[in-house]
């Protein structure tokens, strides 16, 4: 496994200088993941991306190095104590360093001389394929992935440059640092995907059949809309960029109840804007999707940095109480499903549900296997007449074919919307239906949808909307991954994007001779407490391991069950937590 770092200052080219490497890479049959350290600014700065490269599956990131590809001096000056002895730096020659390691290139004089100072960037590509001792041909195939064609010339001569001031010499003393790793498995990476998280949602949400997104750009969720907009008349959905975040939730909250599949997006801060509009999609039963990508608060905090802040407030977001679904991402792959899942379950059960992921996930990147469309459940707004309008109480269910009905009458006078169920799910038909009115309100309603302030009817109507999130218990509920040994005395419990780093962890553990039995929460709300209280059963320390300050997920997890954590990883200053991290700290609990 092989750890890269690309260095330099925003607008120097770094993410398409990654986007480039990482396509070369896969063409030649390796997995990767990356996350990026982004500062909130269009040019300067320092910025830089963490790059695994491996044969064999790669979960995380890792802070130790084995070569910085250096395009400022900063890159040089604050990353060398990461580089670990062996390793090599690629930098420009007007860059200055004493270390023997630092190999030392005319990259921006190339660039001028070709005619675009832009492309220094894509001689240091060259290079770096070269020190991989990769073969050079498809360069200009992999550039032209990521490169418009008034600049792919010069930037594949550029890579050629590079590629050819690399020394055998060179290639022989980078082979310390590049292990030559046999794959465990037969995998070939070169038929995955590469992709981000927020693209991963996206698709996710394509294959169960979204058909409206509208949402207002805010770091790190706008790469959702901006993918979705790029495939919109591929697609045959609808994309709007709204005018603010009560704009973007509530158009969206309204092509759901036209009948359209719908979702919206954001981050930490102007999901506290959308509160108001997801309770008044709680309360008028209108199924829609939020997802959150979260960002260290509060208000504007680290706009382009990541934490896990946002657990509380997704959970008890808006007045009152309503039925709703929290989930986490905890994966680039996982990201596809939980997003289509989310826009079933809020169709299934007419109730909004919060999608949870981070800046983590949603810009770094990862080599992941294609999808599989049959584990999507493709979701269809509304219910046929024939279901909808159902006599009998209690049959109404948003899964249950008309066909297994017991009674099926076409009554329009019989049409409730809000009729109280044993399930909680009430029939819903889609308004402009022949058939019968369809009525919706912010106030208290009766199960035809018309306001009431009877308090018998005020107490019905909250029973059967609760009703809702005993069923989704029942039927939908799922407990955490589990890895490591269930019945060890140390036990870690984390959610969402911390998947990968604790499942690396794991593998360090054991490394040490450590057992530790390790739980990785996707649904958060409500909280499936099965297989945590087993395992509670037999441990000696319960350690919540979380990207906030307040562990969050340990008072819920307290507050839910009466199980206390004896300890707390916690990190929140913008940066992942890495596996060595966790080992560390746990480590110096346990012993």
């Amino acid at each position: 496994m092989f750890n890269l770092l690309i260095g330099g200052a925003a607008g120097q080219g770094i993410e398409t200088t990654g986007q480039v490497f990482e396509k070369y890479l896969k063409h030649n049959g390796f997995n990767i993941f990356s996350t990026k350290d982004l500062m909130s600014r269009v040019r300067g700065g320092h910025n830089f991306t963490y790059m695994r490269i491996s044969r064999n599956p790669v979960y995380t990131h890792d802070f130790q190095v084995d070569g910085i590809l250096a395009l400022n001096q900063d890159s040089i000056d604050l990353h060398m104590n990461e580089l670990r002895e062996e390793g090599f730096v690629l930098a420009d020659e007007s860059l200055k360093s004493d270390d023997p390691r630092v190999i030392f290139l005319p990259m921006n004089q190339i660039a001028k001389e070709l005619g675009n100072v832009k492309a220094a960037s894509s001689v240091a590509v060259g290079a770096l394929i070269r020190l991989f001792d990769l073969p050079r041909e498809k360069m200009e195939e992999i550039f032209s992935l990521s490169m418009k064609a008034k600049i792919l010339d010069v930037n594949v001569k550029s890579a050629e440059r590079g590629y050819d001031l690399i020394t055998d010499e060179q290639v022989r003393r980078a082979a310390r640092a590049i292990q030559k790793e046999e794959a465990s498995d037969p995998v070939d990476y070169r038929e995955w995907l590469t992709l981000n998280g927020n693209q991963a949602i996206a698709l996710g949400a394509l294959a169960a059949g979204l058909q409206f997104y509208s949402a207002y750009p805010m770091s790190p969720s706008t790469s959702i809309m901006e993918y979705l907009a790029q495939v919109m008349d591929q697609t045959g959905i609808v994309v709007e960029q709204a005018e603010d975040e009560l704009a973007g939730i509530n158009m969206a909250v309204g092509a759901s109840y036209a009948g359209a599949v719908a979702m919206t997006g954001t981050s930490g801060g102007g999901f506290q804007l959308k509160l108001e509009a997801i309770a008044m999609a709680g309360m008028q039963e209108i199924p829609v999707v939020i997802a959150d990508a979260m960002r260290p608060g509060p208000v504007t905090g680290f706009p382009t940095r990541t934490e896990q802040g946002d657990l509380n407030m997704a959970i008890f977001a808006g007045n009152g109480e309503y039925p709703k679904a929290v989930l986490a991402v905890k994966s680039h792959e996982d990201a596809f499903y939980q997003a289509a899942r989310a826009l079933y379950l809020a169709e299934k059960y007419q109730m909004p549900v919060i999608l949870l992921t981070d800046q983590y996930l949603a810009d770094g990147t990862a080599t992941v296997p294609h999808y599989d469309l049959s584990k999507v459940k493709k979701v269809k707004p509304g219910q046929s007449p024939e279901e909808a309008l159902a006599y009998k109480e209690g049959e109404v269910r948003g899964d249950t074919p008309s066909g297994e009905m017991k009674e099926k009458q076409l009554a329009a006078s019989e049409y409730k919307r809000y009729r109280v169920t044993e399930n909680g799910i009430s029939p819903r038909l889609i308004p402009g239906n022949p058939y019968a009115f369809v009525s919706a309100d912010t106030d208290e309603h009766d199960e035809y949808g018309f306001i009431s302030e009877s308090a018998e009817v005020r107490v019905e109507q909250t029973d059967k909307r609760k009703r809702k999130m005993e069923t989704f218990v029942a039927e939908d509920l799922r407990e955490p991954d589990q890895y490591g040994k269930s019945d060890a005395e140390t036990l870690l419990v984390c959610w969402g994007s911390l998947d990968g780093t604790v499942r690396e962890a794991v593998t360090k553990f054991t490394e040490q001779g450590t057992d530790v039995n390790v739980l990785v929460f996707g649904d958060m709300w409500p909280l499936p407490t099965g297989k945590l209280t087993e395992a509670a059963k037999h441990a000696k320390h319960i350690i919540n391991v979380e990207q906030n300050s307040d562990g969050q997920l340990g008072a819920l997890i307290r507050r839910e069950t009466g199980i206390n954590m004896t300890a707390n990883v916690l990190k929140y200053d913008g940066r992942a937590l890495s596996s060595a991290e966790v080992t560390d700290r746990v480590m110096e609990i346990i012993k």
